[in-house]
Parts: C-alpha cells; sequence; structure tokens
C-alpha cells in the first residue's frame, strides 16, 4: 500500500523536470562525454485485462511485441544512452501500439533540449530512416546515422550493381568477433545517396555474408522439404488442386523463399488396370480400366533469384547527414548492439515483468523507478571498468567459480554483495556490538577501485 501510494505521488509530479535534474547530474558528476546517443525500444508485457484505464496515462494495448506475444497487452519503452559507459540519458513510456517511426523526432527534441545542444550524433535502427524524420532533424543542424530499409529502391538498384559485378570494395576495418574468427569489414567504393540526398555508404561483412548464406541455405532446405511431403499420397490433408495451391504459398510465405524456389501444383493423370474377377490371372482374363488424378507439388530452385540473394550476402547500408567517412559511419552504428545490453538489463537483471500493479498511472510512475534503476547499475559498470583501466586491473574474479572478467557487470557486481549479512547485538536499546563477515578478497577489491570505504560493509 505504501509503495502504490508512493507511486501516485511520484505519477503527479513534474517527473520531466526530475528526471533532467538526475541526467544533467550524473552527466556533471561523472564527466559524461554526450557527443553521441543511440535510441532503440522494447515492450513490456502484461498479462492482466486492464479494460479501464486512465485516459491520461499511458496505455496498455496490443501492438507488435518484441517479447513475441501479440496477445498480452503491453507498453513501449523508448531508451537513449551515451555512448559513453552506455550510460542511460533519457526514456519515455508509450502507448503499447506506439511505432518507432512516430517517436524519434520527439526524442531527439527531448535530447536537445535535455543537453542544450543539437550537434550530437543521433544513431537509430531503420525506423529512424523516415523523409520527414530526417529533414526536420538535418534542418535543426542535427546530425543522424541510421540504416536503410530493405524496402527502398536503393536497395534494389545497389542489389543490380552488385549482381552483375560492377561494385568495387575497399577493406576498412576488422574486429574478433570470437576465438579465432576475424570479421572483416568493406565499403563500396563511390557515392551513393538517397533520393532525399543523404549519404549512403555501403559494406560486406565476412561474417554477415557467411551467416546469410547458412540463413538461405536452411531456409531452402526446410521449405523443400516441406513442400515435396505435400505430394506424399499417404499423408493426410489437401488432396484437391485449390487446397495443395494454398498449402504451398503458406509453406513459400512463412519461410519466405519465393525469390529462391518456385513451386508448381500439377495434376497427373494415373491409368490402372484392375481384374474384373478374384483369383489369378490368365490369358481369358478381363480387366477394368480406371485413371485416377493426382495432386503433386513440382519444386524447383530459382538459380537467378539464389544468385541475386547470393550478391547481397553481408551488405549493409548506413545512411548520414554528418561529413564522416564510412569507417566512422561504422563504428558509430555499431555501438547499437550496447543499447541492446541495456534493455537485457532492464528485463532480465531488474525484471521489470511481471508487473503487478492495476493501474497504468502507476505502472507509467514505475517505469520512471526503472530508468533510474537502469542508470544506477549503467554508472556502476561504468566506473569499475574505468578504474580498472586506470590501476592497470585486466580481471575480477566475478564469474561463477571465481572465474575472471575484463568486463564486468552491475550484475556480477551486485551478485558478489547479494548475501553479505551484518548483526547487531543490543541489551535492552543499547547497542552492545556489530557483528561483519569478513570481507572476501573479490569484494575487498571491487570497493578498493570504487573508492569505497571499507567500513561501509564492516
Amino acid at each position: 500500500d505504501v509503495l502504490g501510494r508512493a507511486l501516485d505521488r511520484l505519477y503527479k509530479t513534474d517527473r520531466a523536470s526530475l528526471l533532467t535534474k538526475l541526467t544533467l547530474s550524473a552527466i556533471k558528476k561523472f564527466e559524461i562525454n554526450t557527443d553521441q546517443m543511440h535510441n532503440d525500444s522494447t515492450t513490456v508485457k502484461f498479462s492482466g485485462a486492464y479494460e479501464s484505464q486512465h485516459p491520461k496515462a499511458v496505455q496498455l494495448k496490443r501492438g507488435h511485441s518484441k517479447d513475441h506475444r501479440p496477445d498480452l497487452k503491453q507498453l513501449v519503452y523508448s531508451l537513449s544512452i551515451a555512448r559513453d559507459g552506455a550510460i542511460p540519458m533519457h526514456f519515455k513510456a508509450y502507448d503499447g501500439n506506439q511505432t518507432d517511426d512516430k517517436t524519434h523526432w520527439e526524442t531527439w527534441q527531448s535530447l536537445r533540449g535535455l543537453l542544450g545542444r543539437s550537434d550530437f550524433l543521433y544513431v537509430a535502427d531503420s525506423k529512424l530512416c523516415v523523409a520527414e524524420t530526417m529533414r526536420k532533424i538535418d534542418r535543426e543542424q542535427g546530425s543522424f546515422v541510421t540504416i536503410l530499409p530493405r524496402t527502398r529502391s536503393e536497395v534494389a538498384e545497389f542489389g543490380e550493381d552488385a549482381a552483375a559485378s560492377r561494385v568495387r570494395w575497399q577493406s576498412i576495418h576488422s574486429q574478433r568477433v570470437r576465438k579465432g574468427k576475424i570479421d572483416h569489414f568493406e565499403a563500396a567504393e563511390g557515392l551513393f545517396q538517397m533520393r532525399e540526398g543523404y549519404r549512403i555508404y555501403w559494406y560486406r561483412s565476412s561474417e554477415k555474408k557467411a551467416r546469410d548464406k547458412q540463413d538461405r541455405d536452411s531456409r531452402i532446405a526446410v521449405a523443400r522439404s516441406q513442400l515435396l511431403h505435400l505430394g506424399n499420397a499417404k499423408r493426410r490433408g489437401p488432396k484437391s488442386e485449390p487446397a495443395m495451391q494454398k498449402a504451398v504459398d503458406k509453406i513459400i510465405s512463412r519461410y519466405k523463399v519465393g525469390n529462391w524456389l518456385k513451386a508448381n501444383v500439377i495434376t497427373e493423370e494415373i491409368e490402372r488396370f484392375k481384374q474384373t474377377r478374384k483369383g489369378k490371372a490368365t490369358h481369358s482374363s478381363l480387366f477394368k480400366r480406371t485413371i485416377a488424378k493426382v495432386v503433386k507439388v513440382s519444386v524447383i530452385d530459382d538459380l537467378d533469384g539464389q544468385a541475386r540473394s547470393a550478391a547481397m550476402d553481408g551488405i549493409f547500408p548506413l545512411v548520414t547527414n554528418k561529413n564522416l567517412s564510412a569507417a566512422e559511419a561504422l563504428k558509430a552504428y555499431k555501438f547499437q548492439p550496447s543499447l541492446e545490453k541495456r534493455h537485457s538489463l532492464f528485463k532480465s537483471v531488474l525484471n521489470v515483468a511481471p508487473v503487478f500493479l492495476k493501474k497504468n498511472e502507476r505502472i507509467e510512475a514505475l517505469m520512471f523507478i526503472y530508468f533510474i534503476a537502469q542508470t544506477a547499475a549503467s554508472l556502476l559498470e561504468r566506473e569499475l571498468r574505468r578504474a580498472m583501466q586506470r590501476k592497470g586491473v585486466e580481471t575480477l574474479p566475478l564469474l561463477p567459480e571465481g572465474r575472471p572478467t575484463r568486463t564486468p557487470t552491475a550484475s556480477q557486481i551486485l551478485d558478489r554483495f547479494e548475501h553479505r549479512s551484518l548483526h547487531r547485538l543490543f541489551h535492552r536499546s543499547r547497542p552492545v556490538k556489530t557483528f561483519a563477515e569478513p570481507l572476501s578478497v573479490d569484494q575487498a577489491a571491487v570497493l578498493k577501485l570504487l573508492e569505497i570505504p571499507t567500513s561501509e560493509f564492516t
């Protein structure tokens, strides 16, 4: 009840001003670089009916579920982080059916007002690549990097050039992705532009190329197997030609192989002869001739379509309005997965769902508290890692079984201190003695790096 009343008061207060004050205090205290900002959204699912909701609070609705639960209502949680330490800078909770392409202009304006500047680099996914949104940001002297959607005509035009081997590639960057594997990045030579006039950089990744080929081969193999199985006369299922065609279209649509496989439904007439009488056939036996119609599926590889797709394996385009080189634009966008780590912190470590609240006003206030928790956890990570670099500490034994890690996370740090206990002995109302567990070696090392006095824990 106390928590509920506190959330009610938090909802009614000026949370926008509170968010600004908290963020600016963090920027000043921890000297956070805000030259590059990243934005992405996730969804929070709710299992209740929520039929009666406060009209001015965030509305829980069904929409595109990133939790893969389209049957549940949800809200959209939009988060912006600074590249420096992936520290959360701004958030907003939107109605559950809100799409990202409608939020980027509002988010950019909020960041500009928060930071008091417009010269930061705004990085987001393909939902930012909307002509009106990019034009507004560009008009206000803002800069952005985003990915070009596959539905744009510029992608088809470049695909034709790639299939015809009219594109020349230049190596620009290599990075280690896992043990024994190096991802090599190339950029297409020449000047490429959108119809709106913004610069396009085309990249080819060796690791993405291998993944694209493996994904295509796997989908073709599964789709072919299921299509051929439709022609099995002993199986249950559609037998007529229209019903069979519907089943074929469903398989092709499910695995998205329409450009790689051609499936034709054909009806064959099979001639059969059956003896009119029982017994062993002789030279004088009579036979009855029947014609049976059998519906079959013929599957043919579309070699031209597969070759066109293979020419685009590993290729992805980035769009920017800033005077960046191909390597600089790529480096800016490659930090975007760090934002996914913050969403993972939000859902897996902080456990935002399930939410046991009925009022959507309290739910909206609760999202504010989770933003503060994300910020605190992110700052904890950043400060510990920076301290390790300053003092030359390569690893800390924070993984299970005391295994070392070069990049300790907030979850690993907090887990190490989770089960500490403190006992106080009282005689009547007078404290007599305090008992505390001795600090372990790794706990003492973390506190020393964070410059936290050990007396706080002992």
